[in-house]
C-alpha cells in the first residue's frame, strides 16, 4: 500500500518501506509491506522435493482437478518461519487435516490456497492501518498467471482481483525509473499509465459464510505451526 511522504508506521505487522525518489530533491515515498517469508517456495517444493509435477504450472492443473476444494486440508508454506503479520520465526511448514482420502490434488490446490490466505492476511492488516476498505486487488508476477491461484484470492478476499497483460510490474518499474534518470521523461506526470490494460478480472464465487470458514481453518492451522523450530 503506498503511504507517499511522510513515513507511516503499520500498528498491524507490516513494515514501513522507503518506495522511491525520483530525484535529489524530491521527497522519498514510503510504502506500507506486507513482507512473506515463504510463499511460493510451495510450489517449489511440491515440484522438485516431492517430484508431484515437473514443472510448476502444473500445479494449476492439478488443483483444478477438485473444483470442491481441498476437502480440509491446509498448507503453511513456512519453511524458515512466518513474517507479516505473524512474525514468528519458530514457525515451520505445516500440512494438517489429511485423510486417506486426500491425494496429490488435494495437496496441490492446498498449496495454492495458501499463498492466497497469506496475501489475504496482507490485505487485512493494509485496511486496518490505512483506513481504507480494500475496493479490488492488482496482481503481478509469475504466479499472477495460474487462474486458479488467482480465483482463490478473489474468493478469500472477497473482491475483484485483476491481472494485467504484462505482470513482469517490477521490470516495468526499474524501466520507468530508468527512463526518469535517463531524461525519457521529466516527472511521473508524463508516463504513460497502463491501468487499464488489464488481462482478467477475477470476482468471488463463494459466500461470505464459506470464506469465514475458510479463514478459520487457516487460522487454526497458522496456530500449529508454531513452536516446531529447534534452537
Amino acid at each position: 500500500a503506498t503511504r507517499g511522504a511522510p513515513r507511516v508506521r503499520g500498528s498491524h505487522g507490516l513494515l514501513s518501506t522507503a518506495l522511491y525518489r525520483f530525484g535529489a530533491s524530491a521527497p522519498t515515498q514510503y510504502a506500507l509491506e506486507g513482507a512473506v517469508a515463504s510463499c511460493a517456495v510451495g510450489i517449489n517444493w511440491f515440484k522438485d522435493s516431492l517430484g508431484m509435477i515437473g514443472t510448476a504450472p502444473e500445479i494449476s492443473s492439478l488443483a483444478a482437478q477438485v473444483p470442491e476444494g481441498t476437502e480440509g486440508l491446509v498448507f503453511v508454506p513456512a519453511f524458515g518461519g512466518l513474517l507479516a503479520p505473524h512474525w514468528r520465526d519458530d514457525a515451520r511448514a505445516t500440512l494438517v487435516g489429511l485423510t486417506l482420502a486426500h491425494d496429490k490434488r488435494h495437496v496441490a490446490r492446498a498449496v495454492l490456497e495458501g499463498i492466497a490466505h497469506q496475501a489475504k492476511e496482507v490485505t487485512v492488516c493494509m485496511a486496518a492501518d490505512t483506513g481504507a476498505a480494500l475496493t479490488g486487488l492488482r496482481v503481478d508476477g509469475g504466479v499472477a498467471l495460474s487462474d486458479e491461484l488467482l480465483q482463490y484470492q478473489a474468493d478469500l478476499c472477497g473482491i475483484a482481483v485483476q491481472r494485467p497483460r504484462d505482470v513482469e510490474t517490477t521490470a516495468l518499474g526499474a524501466a520507468i525509473a530508468a527512463g526518469l534518470g535517463a531524461g525519457v521523461w521529466s516527472s511521473i506526470a508524463d508516463i504513460p499509465s497502463s491501468g487499464d490494460d488489464i488481462e482478467r478480472t477475477f470476482e468471488p464465487a463463494i459466500c461470505e459464510e464459506e470464506r469465514t470458514a475458510r479463514c478459520a481453518s487457516w487460522q487454526k492451522a497458522v496456530e500449529s505451526s508454531f513452536g516446531w523450530a529447534r534452537e
